[in-house]
């Protein structure tokens, strides 16, 4: 019981007290994560959890975080509102999510796993920020507020803009130039 209460709750320290909203989505999220993995029968008397999910956190709330989705643990949601995750997408440990975002695939036909974004540990997503395709997000990315990526973005890199382009990677702003504070 105490394992399966700290898989419920491995969010949380993400996500501080003045976070209720996000505390509660992700523990939601987990808890359906678990029913989602019941054997067959088990996973029948389930089903009235998952409905009360998908229709309190993604009609009522706004945000489409599908259980089947893979995340790793202590993904931080800010605000939540608007929020689209499609459900091949992967997300990394220790993520950051913000309102009006939207990770996913570019809608083919051909929609599978290999089509939605994998993205690495420590990537902070800033609001109104789309993240579509095939693509690779590296570790420790920071992806600015109304960003569009579409392209592989390596690990250590700040970008920004729309499509996104790299102002900063391991520290050295796109110019050449070495600075701590970002810009």
């Amino acid at each position: 019981m105490h394992t399966t209460l700290a898989y419920v709750v491995q969010d949380w320290p993400a996500n501080p007290r003045n976070n209720p909203k996000g505390r509660c989505v992700l523990a939601a999220f987990r808890l359906a994560q678990l029913v989602r993995r019941l054997p067959t029968p088990l996973r029948i008397l389930g089903l009235p959890y998952l409905v009360a999910y998908r229709v309190g956190v993604e009609w009522i709330l706004g945000i489409e975080l599908r259980w089947k989705t893979k995340i790793g643990p202590n993904l931080r949601l800010d605000h939540g509102q608007a929020l689209v995750v499609h459900d091949h997408t992967v997300i990394g440990a220790h993520c950051t999510l913000r309102h009006s975002t939207t990770i996913g695939n570019k809608g083919s036909r051909s929609e599978g796993p290999n089509d939605s974004p994998r993205i690495g540990d420590y990537v902070d997503i800033g609001a109104h920020s789309v993240v579509i395709g095939s693509i690779t997000i590296g570790d420790h990315v920071i992806i600015g507020a109304g960003s569009v990526v579409l392209a592989d973005i390596p690990s250590h890199s700040v970008v920004v803009g729309n499509p996104a382009r790299i102002i900063r990677r391991d520290g050295i702003a796109a110019g050449g130039m070495t600075g701590d504070a970002e810009g």
